[in-house]
């Protein structure tokens, strides 16, 4: 360890002492050059970290809080009535680093699982030699949280299968089209799940009306009661009441160009193959 060069009047004379676990800094492959790095990067000047050999025999920190130069001067009664002391400065210091520090891998992937899949869905698809495409199980990861961005951009993902379910991450990362193809899976898994069965086609159509604007649209009241079609067809889907009421005050005509708004007035739809 190489001594910075610093006031040692800045230094409190309170200290934090953290004993590590040379096991899992071993499992980690861990050092204690990159827990100071990453201290430091965390509270900047505000700390002054200490840390011994990796080969001693105990894996020990030093923490101690830099003083501010104009804190040395400072002998007013008002100003320090509000100011932390220094030892509860440290033990909240402590907790943050315990619970909030991020040492290695992503910050949102909390835990990560490995899955060898028996469905053929999950399964790699290979080429024989005979020409006969054959299912291959290989190991995958699952995770609890998701960072599609950053988990792409590691050299040993493969971007081609790795998928989020996160809908709205997908849109910011690969784009409305990708949306489209992750909400047809999931309602796909979902139906297959409890063993119904819908027609491709309805499902389809669904997540065309979904994200034909080039973003998301919630099939509630909220969402495909706010496109711009006639009343009578918002007025069949809920709010049925407002919706008329509203339409009515400010005199609003309906086209009668879709399916509902017809067999509501009992005329034949404009519709067909």
């Amino acid at each position: 360890y190489e001594m910075p060069d610093f006031d040692p009047t800045k230094i409190s004379p309170w200290l934090l002492r953290i004993e590590l676990d040379r096991k899992r800094m071993t499992d980690k492959k861990l050092t204690m050059e990159q827990i100071a790095e990453k201290i430091n990067a965390g509270f900047g000047d505000d700390l002054n970290c200490i840390f011994n050999d990796d080969n001693a025999e105990k894996l020990v920190l030093r923490i101690r809080i830099m003083n501010n130069e104009e804190s040395k001067f400072q002998d007013n009664d008002e100003e320090t009535v509000d100011k932390m002391e220094d030892d509860m400065f440290l033990r909240c210091i402590e907790a943050n680093m315990l619970s909030d520090m991020t040492l290695q891998g992503i910050e949102a992937i909390a835990k990560v699982y490995m899955h060898l899949p028996q469905t053929e869905a999950k399964k790699r698809i290979t080429i024989t030699e005979q020409g006969e495409f054959k299912p291959i199980a290989e190991w995958l990861l699952e995770t609890d949280g998701t960072s599609l961005m950053k988990v792409l951009s590691e050299r040993d993902v493969d971007p081609v299968r790795t998928f989020s379910n996160d809908i709205c991450e997908i849109f910011q990362v690969l784009g409305i089209e990708a949306v489209r193809k992750s909400v047809e899976k999931e309602m796909n898994a979902v139906l297959q799940f409890y063993g119904l069965y819908v027609n491709y086609r309805h499902l389809a159509l669904l997540c065309d009306v979904m994200t034909a604007k080039g973003h998301l649209m919630a099939i509630t009241r909220h969402g495909i009661n706010r496109q711009d079609t006639g009343a009578l067809m918002r007025c069949s889907f809920e709010e049925t009441v407002d919706v008329l009421l509203d339409a009515a005050s400010h005199a609003e005509v309906d086209p009668m160009r879709g399916v509902s708004e017809n067999i509501i007035m009992g005329q034949l739809p404009r519709m067909g193959t």
